[in-house]
């Protein structure tokens, strides 16, 4: 049938695949610090535990990238994360509740049994979240073969699940629940795992043709990390997944601080004001990038679109830190398809296109790690630690300090990799032109 209507099964497939995983875990990620909030964990704590948990990105990425290649199981082990991952977040609403103990310190709720079983729970489905999120990325790239710069429109489809099922959660939390203070989060939990086990069926489907790994697969890993420009594209990696942490963990928190403390009779939908923050990044800032990302990376470059990106992060940091109404929040949400999906995209299509034979899944480890492991991990502490001490909205206004700073570092080490680049250009050329000349000489 897909032959005679002239479709591609396997990206047909694929987009379905980004489509139902990324419905399946948006419940669970933006609205993860809410919940631990709602449970009596303080934000400091939920900075201590959002610092953690990605951490285990520096080991599972690359890990779960080199195994897979290695021994040639990506999309067993995709699809075992997938499913398992269904069951797992389901756990997390019986997990006990410690609000009723009044801790006097921040710091005494972590030595309570109770809330070492929600921790335990929450990075368990941390853990089966990265395994899938790098591979499905690896099979995509895969399966696009020598057509990397098609990698947004399979990804755009992922940013349209995740806007509509955050609308979706949201709008049902705020009817499920009989308080519009104290929510309940039971359909959080429910959406998530029938969206989890859609994608696992889905998934099957796929077709995945591993090529076998390189004889020299680490020494060739290893030459490419003694590229300078590959090693500054990692450290902008890191950056990217600092500023990506404040939005991804800490909007919500911000956007519940407005309404308490400026607008309180927003509070009864206040989930859906914040599911709906989510649907405008997604949906309507994310996908024109997400189509056009082949055509503008092909014209401006990869470490360019870095650059345009922590401008855009610096501006969009800085009106958060001036708005006083949550509704406010939504047209800044806009700026999320230049501000972190152009630096996402360039991340992964540059991981593709320096990655030898049968090794992408070890560099798409790699560029998880940085902005995973390193950079959500470091930005979650840095969002904890600056909203317990000075507040929301100043730490949104001295992040967009950094941001700007960073953007004008990035943009003057580009200018000089660059800059230093070309004599060694230069070099080859000559020295392959001389070659050519003696080759062909009587």
């Amino acid at each position: 049938m897909f032959d005679k209507l002239n479709i591609n099964k396997n990206l047909l497939f694929i987009k379905m695949s980004f489509f139902f995983y990324d419905c399946g875990i948006a419940p669970i990620n933006p609205f993860l610090p809410t919940i631990a909030k709602q449970r009596g964990i303080p934000v400091l704590v939920i900075g201590i535990i959002l610092t953690f948990m990605p951490i285990f990105n520096i080991i599972a990425r690359p890990i779960t990238g080199y195994i897979t290649d290695r021994w040639r199981c990506r999309k067993q082990v995709f699809l075992g994360a997938s499913l398992l991952n269904a069951f797992v977040i389901m756990l997390i609403h019986f997990t006990p509740d410690f609000k009723e103990y009044g801790f006097t310190e921040n710091l005494d709720i972590m030595t309570h049994w109770k809330f070492w079983i929600f921790l335990v729970t929450i990075t368990t489905r941390a853990l089966l979240w990265m395994i899938g999120d790098v591979l499905q990325d690896t099979i995509c790239l895969e399966l696009l073969g020598d057509d990397i710069k098609s990698y947004g429109r399979q990804r755009v489809w992922g940013a349209v699940g995740w806007g509509m099922s955050t609308l979706l959660v949201g709008a049902c939390v705020d009817w499920y629940s009989e308080d519009p203070v104290h929510k309940n989060y039971l359909p959080v939990y429910v959406i998530s795992m029938i969206f989890l086990i859609c994608h696992f069926i889905v998934a099957s489907q796929l077709e995945s043709n591993q090529t076998h790994p390189s004889k020299n697969m680490s020494k060739d890993v290893i030459k490419i990390l003694s590229d300078v420009k590959v090693c500054a594209y990692l450290v902008w990696a890191v950056f990217t997944g600092i500023f990506a942490a404040f939005i991804w963990f800490y909007l919500f928190l911000y956007i519940e601080d407005l309404a308490h403390n400026y607008h309180p009779e927003r509070l009864p939908w206040i989930k859906t004001i914040q599911g709906f923050s989510v649907t405008v990044e997604c949906c309507l800032g994310e996908i024109p990038f997400y189509v056009m990302s082949g055509y503008i990376l092909k014209k401006i470059g990869h470490m360019t679109a870095f650059s345009v990106s922590f401008a855009i992060f610096a501006m969009r940091f800085f009106l958060y830190s001036i708005i006083k109404d949550p509704l406010w929040v939504l047209p800044v949400e806009l700026s999320n398809g230049i501000s972190f999906t152009l630096a996402f995209i360039s991340g992964i299509s540059y991981a593709a296109e320096i990655a030898p034979s049968g090794s992408a899944g070890t560099l798409q480890g790699l560029f998880g790690m940085a902005f995973h492991g390193i950079g959500i991990s470091f930005g979650s502490f840095m969002a904890g630690y600056s909203f317990e001490q000075i507040g929301s909205s100043a730490s949104f206004r001295l992040l967009s300090y950094v941001a700007f700073s960073v953007f004008l570092i990035q943009v003057s080490v580009n200018q000089l990799i660059v800059r230093t680049s070309r004599p060694r250009e230069n070099e080859t050329t000559d020295e392959n032109t001389t070659k050519e000349i003696a080759s062909t000489s009587p």
